[in-house]
């Protein structure tokens, strides 16, 4: 339940008051939060600046110089340990447009005559040391609450969507925090079960993160593969993976190596499975028991022989036997490949008792 005791209270500072958060899940990529001091914080903020301009803020700064630096949506900000006279302020929401604020003040900026350079708006010179933004007081747990549902109301289910893999993570430490499916799911507009696969997605890629042979390949982009391993079939995640529901993790390990390689990019060979299109296909199959013994003994799974019905078997045969049968005027190459059957034939049945 939403604790009502965080304050929110309206401050003005200045752009350079305010520090980006290498936190920001828009920047995470499965590494582990830190906890920052303030002096790493600051000594940060340049590869932070770097990073999130690498995420496309161009789209904002061309808004801000056609339309100025609009609050609509105020920047959401947190106190941090200040020693300096200056107070600094951590950004909460608002991480993309603090950026292209930033990003903009650098770019025309000349330092050499000491001025802006021409054309850029005064009313965001002016607006760089007067910036309107809510600061929120409290204790940690109670901001860290209100800053995970305010991400999730506008990133999650909201306007400014993040990846999957980003929404995932958010939903993670909202239920490490204690709360449940059902309630993650009122506040994000999602039901429960959309809720708990997105969160199991997270653990699976995670459990791949942990893995000392495989680990080095889980890349976020590898993601929407363990959200359809997440929502599988039965069968295939609690029997073929052996998903444990408690453990929250697969405990068939042989299986799950073998899923490893197939998702995994080996030099510059393309992955077995490398859309959801083609895991989803995977996943339905490894219920037919040919195709899953295959697939175990290392087979890839584009390479599959599925002519493993033993009435379409028995027709092929027939028709075969029948054409060699009735046709004689065979090539030489032809009549090479004839006998390479025979002998293939002659070593498969040696010993067999024909009636």
């Amino acid at each position: 339940m939403y604790n009502m005791s965080i304050q929110k209270t309206e401050i003005t500072v200045s752009l350079g008051q305010l520090l980006l958060d290498p936190n920001n899940y828009r920047l995470n990529n499965g590494e582990d939060p830190i906890n920052y001091s303030v002096e790493q914080i600051v000594e940060l903020q340049s590869d932070i600046q770097k990073k999130l301009i690498r995420k496309n803020i161009s789209d904002l700064e061309s808004s801000m110089l056609e339309n100025g630096f609009l609050e609509i949506d105020k920047i959401v900000v947190r106190e941090i340990d200040n020693k300096g006279d200056l107070k600094k302020y951590l950004v909460v929401e608002g991480n993309r447009r603090t950026a292209a604020f930033k990003s903009l003040i650098i770019n025309f900026y000349d330092k050499e005559a000491d001025r802006f350079r021409d054309g850029f708006p005064q009313s965001l010179i002016d607006k760089s040391s007067s910036i309107n933004v809510i600061l929120v007081n409290g204790t940690e747990p109670e901001i860290q609450d209100y800053s995970r549902r305010l991400m999730g109301i506008r990133h999650v289910s909201g306007p400014k969507q993040w990846g999957a893999y980003q929404s995932s993570k958010l939903i993670n430490d909202m239920f490490d925090s204690g709360q449940e499916y059902k309630e993650i799911g009122a506040l994000l507009g999602m039901r429960p079960k959309e809720v708990q696969k997105k969160h199991e997605a997270y653990l699976c890629f995670h459990q791949m993160k942990r893995d000392p042979k495989y680990g080095c390949f889980a890349e976020p982009s590898l993601f929407s593969l363990f959200v359809e391993a997440s929502g599988a079939n039965k069968f295939f995640k609690y029997e073929w993976l052996g998903w444990d529901d408690d453990l929250k993790e697969f405990t068939h390990t042989d299986n799950l190596h073998r899923l490893y390689d197939a998702i995994s990019q080996s030099g510059t060979e393309k992955p077995e499975l490398n859309n959801p299109t083609v895991f989803r296909s995977f996943a339905r199959n490894i219920e037919i028991k040919e195709v899953r013994s295959q697939i175990e003994s290392g087979v890839k799974f584009q390479d599959v022989d599925y002519d493993f019905d033993l009435t379409k078997r028995i027709k092929r045969i027939t028709e075969f036997t029948d054409f060699v049968d009735n046709f004689q005027d065979f090539s030489r190459e032809e009549h090479d490949l004839l006998l390479d059957l025979r002998n293939i034939l002659d070593r498969k049945f040696i010993g067999w008792e024909l009636d």
